[in-house]
């Protein structure tokens, strides 16, 4: 099993922008020095929800200071960009980083978002696709033009190369469509947070035997899965602490427009974000059965020993070969996020590893 860690860069109001860089850029670099194997960056525009809007920088910040581990976008939201700038911002990036990027891609979900860049999200997943073909056709370093919906250019090299031939392409699915069309093209994909444990397993069992028939190498892939986890030096001091983050978190989630909630505006093509029904992201109408709901089915929360037990379930039923330990959640303190990171890896990582 393969170990990294997350950041989304949420902005609680107990403290600074500042604060949120400086402490998030720390709890990232340090674990590589704790012997994680990978750290992700999450990308989200004009919200508290997540004030990383620029990724591919935050990932060049992370090239300079690291050596070893690998840096991962979850995700890149592809139509926000022409896809030949993200062709150049990956490749340069993997030089940067001596060989070290692992792309995850995906076309978004906060509506508020596409208004803002002026993109319709009604097509987001065909724009999508084109771009994916056009920034991996840009990464051969041979001429080429390119006539299609969204977008037209005659004869151009993009340069540079990445280092990596290919770069790991991961593709973010949640919707059995979305896995697939993944499947169906040859991708890896990721998992996501808000999937109970038994969507996960039957969202593997759809993708595995198609992935597989199309050139899919798993074992060296894995299919990376995102969890809030927090590893307390007690089971009700993690509960306590975490449960307050969870509720910030899915405050903010639903404020933006949310899988599951109250979204409302999300176009029918984005029909499958409503995994818990129309008010399971309401926090605040059963506060416990909520927070009970969380605990057994979308985080690995608890003491050390739960934790192991949790992961130890999860790879048995859903066969977990590589956990996205998401620690700073919400509005966790800085002290509380980097103490559940060493005890993750230190205490629970190594019965899994």
């Amino acid at each position: 099993m393969r170990f990294a860690v997350f950041s989304l860069m949420q902005w609680p109001e107990d403290r600074g922008q500042e604060d949120v860089y400086r402490n998030e850029i720390e709890q990232l670099t340090v674990a590589e020095d704790m012997g994680y194997d990978a750290v992700w960056l999450a990308e989200h525009h004009f919200s508290r929800y997540g004030i990383g809007p620029s990724i591919h920088l935050t990932a060049a910040h992370l090239a300079a200071r690291t050596s070893r581990v690998r840096i991962g976008t979850a995700v890149t939201i592809v139509p926000f960009l022409h896809p030949i700038r993200i062709a150049e911002e990956i490749a340069m990036l993997d030089h940067l980083s001596g060989g070290r990027i692992d792309w995850g891609a995906g076309r978004g979900y906060q509506k508020h978002e596409f208004d803002a860049f002026e993109v319709d999200i009604t097509r987001s997943h065909l724009q999508f696709r084109e771009q994916l073909e056009v920034i991996e056709r840009s990464w051969s370093g041979e001429r080429f033009s390119h006539e299609g919906e969204f977008y037209r250019f005659d004869d151009v090299q993009v340069l540079p190369t990445p280092v990596q031939d290919p770069v790991p392409v991961y593709i973010a699915a949640l919707s059995p469509s979305t896995i697939d069309w993944a499947a169906e093209n040859g991708y890896p994909v990721l998992a996501d947070q808000f999937s109970p444990v038994s969507r996960l397993v039957s969202n593997r069992e759809r993708y595995r035997p198609r992935a597989e028939a199309n050139g899919v190498d798993l074992e060296r892939t894995g299919i990376p899965t995102l969890r809030q986890v927090f590893v307390g030096e007690s089971m009700a001091a993690a509960r306590e602490l975490a449960g307050e983050a969870l509720l910030w978190y899915y405050r903010a989630l639903a404020r933006v427009g949310s899988p599951g909630g109250p979204a409302g505006e999300l176009p029918e093509n984005y029909a499958f974000y409503s995994i818990w029904g129309d008010d399971a992201l309401d926090p605040d109408a059963d506060r416990e059965g909520f927070l009970q709901f969380l605990f057994d089915e979308c985080t690995i929360i608890g003491d050390d020993a739960f934790c192991r037990d949790k992961l130890q379930e999860h790879r048995e039923r859903y066969g977990l070969d590589y956990i996205i330990a998401w620690q700073n959640f919400g509005n966790l303190p800085h002290e509380a996020s980097l103490a559940s990171q060493r005890r993750f890896i230190e205490k629970v990582a190594p019965a899994l590893a």
